[in-house]
Formats: structure tokens, C-alpha cells, sequence
């Protein structure tokens, strides 16, 4: 592949009971950064409440739910608190620098992976103040589509009726999403800490990270993911979440590298 790879990892909520966001797309950045993807294609949104928070235990530190470590380490500072917003999601996916922030500034050789680990309700995907609404993704998802800003995208969302974010996403324009609930579920969360008074993550995001922590990029493709995912829940959770599969499914055949790999 000769474009450029651009991340966008979103935690939408703030306060301590909603821990495993921030732990969630934390533990993906120090991922994703093993496999040498610089900082300067890592867009990182996050509330920032958490490491330092009064509740804390380890002052500066967010667990990973993969192996414990310090997940914290290194993150980038590109959104936090006021600046944790939908329209500056949505400028910074477009290449929008309206908040002179760091934003996506992709072409249409360039692929896009998104993740994005929040509160859910139907139709909505939440920030601290306001919701981003199921037709102002699609519809930058459309224009992106259109104005050739990118090869391929593929998006992950985890969070409560997330399914609802997607029905309406063409299978046309080059975009695969998996969400970790239908429209009609609410996220399982998973690995409750005693200590913190938290979960650390959910089901989803759990067998996401741990999968891609011992994941070849270069061999293992998303279609492997889904259905490790698909037959985990299945097993673990008969009657609980599933992941939903919207737009392209013929991205799920591009190979990890392709997207999260330098």
C-alpha cells in the first residue's frame, strides 16, 4: 500500500464510573504504536479524568486490561476536556484544522481506522455535552466518500445500542464498521477491579485489544477478528451482546497491516 495510515481513537465520556473508555482506546494507542504508526497519525480524544483522578489508586496510571501495564504512558493530548466535542470529531476526521488541533490530513491513497469507546443511546454516540448523531457521521462519511480523502475505513464502535449508528452506511463507499451492541442492546462490561471500583473494559474492546496483542498484522486479516469475536460472544454471552457487521464487508478480507500496521 503506498498511502499513509490514520488513527483516530475516541473515548467520549468523562468521570471515573466510565474508567474503561479511557482505558480502552489508551491500551489500543500503546498497540498500535508498537507496530510503528507515529504520533502525528494518531489523532487521541479523550476526556483526560482519570490517571489523576482523586480515586485513583496508582496516581498517573490507567490499567490495560490486556496485562496490567500502564497504558497512560506516552499518550498524546490531542482532545481533552471542553475539546472533547463532536464537531471537533468531525473536523478532525475531515483534515477541518478549525480548532488548530491536530486533525486526519488524508488523501484518497491513505486508510482510516476509527475507534471509539463511549456511551451509547439509540441513533447517538455520546460526548460530555453532546451527542453525535448517527446522520452527521454517515453524512461526513458521504462527503469524504465523495471528495476522494480516503482509500479505505473501517470503524469500531463500542457502546450501548451502537448497531442503530450504522444502518444507514452505504456499502459503496469503501467503509466497513463493526459495533459491539444491535440496536437493541446495552454493552456488557468485563474485568471489574476491586481495588478502583471499576470495570477496566467491556466484552468487546476486551477481545479486540487481546486479540490484536498477539496478532500477526501481517498475516491475520479483519474477517479473522470478526469471527473470533462473533464465536467468543456467542460461547461466552448466548443472550448478550454480538457484534454487527454495516458497509463494505470486503474490507474485513485487508490484512491488520493494512490499516494499524507503519
Amino acid at each position: 500500500m503506498s498511502g499513509k495510515k490514520w488513527i483516530l481513537l475516541v473515548a467520549g465520556s468523562n468521570g471515573w464510573q466510565n474508567y474503561k473508555h479511557q482505558a480502552n482506546v489508551c491500551g489500543l494507542y500503546q498497540i498500535i504504536k508498537k507496530q510503528g504508526i507515529p504520533d502525528e497519525q494518531i489523532v487521541m480524544m479523550m476526556f483526560d479524568d482519570i490517571a489523576y483522578n482523586h480515586k485513583n489508586p496508582a496516581n498517573g496510571a490507567i490499567v490495560s486490561v490486556v496485562d496490567d501495564s500502564n497504558v497512560y504512558l506516552g499518550v498524546p493530548k490531542d482532545y481533552t476536556g471542553k475539546d472533547l466535542t463532536p464537531e471537533n470529531f468531525l473536523a478532525a476526521l475531515q483534515g477541518q484544522n478549525t480548532a488548530s488541533k491536530k486533525v486526519i490530513k488524508s488523501g484518497r491513497d491513505d486508510n482510516i481506522y476509527i475507534y471509539m469507546s463511549g456511551l451509547g443511546n439509540e441513533g447517538t454516540f455520546e460526548f460530555p455535552e453532546k451527542s453525535l448523531s448517527s446522520a452527521d457521521l454517515i453524512g461526513t462519511i458521504k462527503n469524504m466518500h465523495a471528495e476522494d480523502k480516503f482509500s479505505k475505513m473501517v470503524i469500531y464502535m463500542d457502546s450501548s445500542y451502537s448497531g442503530t449508528m450504522f444502518k444507514d452506511l452505504p456499502k459503496d463507499v469503501n467503509v466497513f464498521a463493526l459495533t459491539s451492541c444491535d440496536e437493541n442492546i446495552e454493552t456488557c462490561p468485563t474485568n471489574f477491579d476491586k481495588s478502583r471500583d471499576v470495570f477496566l473494559s467491556d466484552k468487546f474492546s476486551s477481545t479486540w485489544l487481546n486479540y490484536l496483542n498477539k496478532a500477526d498484522f501481517e498475516t491475520e486479516t479483519f474477517h479473522d477478528l470478526v469471527k473470533t469475536k462473533q464465536s467468543k460472544y456467542l460461547e461466552e454471552n448466548p443472550e448478550g451482546p454480538c457484534p454487527c457487521q454495516f458497509g463494505d464487508a470486503g474490507i474485513t478480507n485487508c490484512h491488520l497491516s493494512d490499516f494499524l500496521k507503519k
